[in-house]
């Protein structure tokens, strides 16, 4: 069972299948302003991916654990793109090599899904000094 936070963090769904998730990623790539998504297992804390998209565009974030331990996505994308975020009272403006396709987040989501481990169909950076890659 999957915890999903989605429109902008204010609303908590309890997700059993893939295709709940995508259609909830789906919907909030639609949103002029786009989405703010985050997915977890719903008796842990720790690990979640969270995904910013907005269009066809999006930016993946892999939160290992509390010590700070995160990925983000890493692309050859040249353009940023201005993401809401929190409960949609902030802006953040992804630079162009951290976005990825709303399609690749959808893979990403479903391979988390699977594992519970950082996907593997993208590739990422390290966002953090010392990082290790166990994960």
């Amino acid at each position: 069972m999957i915890v999903v936070c989605e429109a902008n963090c204010s609303k908590r769904v309890i997700c059993n299948s893939k295709e709940e998730i995508t259609n909830i990623i789906r919907r909030g790539s639609e949103f002029p302003e786009g989405d703010e998504i985050w997915i977890g297992a719903a008796d842990d804390e720790y690990p979640f991916l969270t995904l910013l998209v907005k269009g066809p565009y999006a930016c993946v974030h892999y939160y290992l654990n509390q010590d700070g331990c995160v990925w983000q996505s890493y692309s050859d994308f040249d353009q940023e793109i201005t993401f809401l975020t929190g409960h949609g009272d902030d802006e953040w403006t992804a630079p162009g090599d951290t976005i990825v396709s709303l399609e690749a987040a959808l893979k990403c989501m479903e391979e988390f899904f699977d594992s519970m481990k950082r996907p593997e169909c993208i590739q990422w950076q390290e966002l953090w000094e010392e990082a290790s890659s166990d994960n």
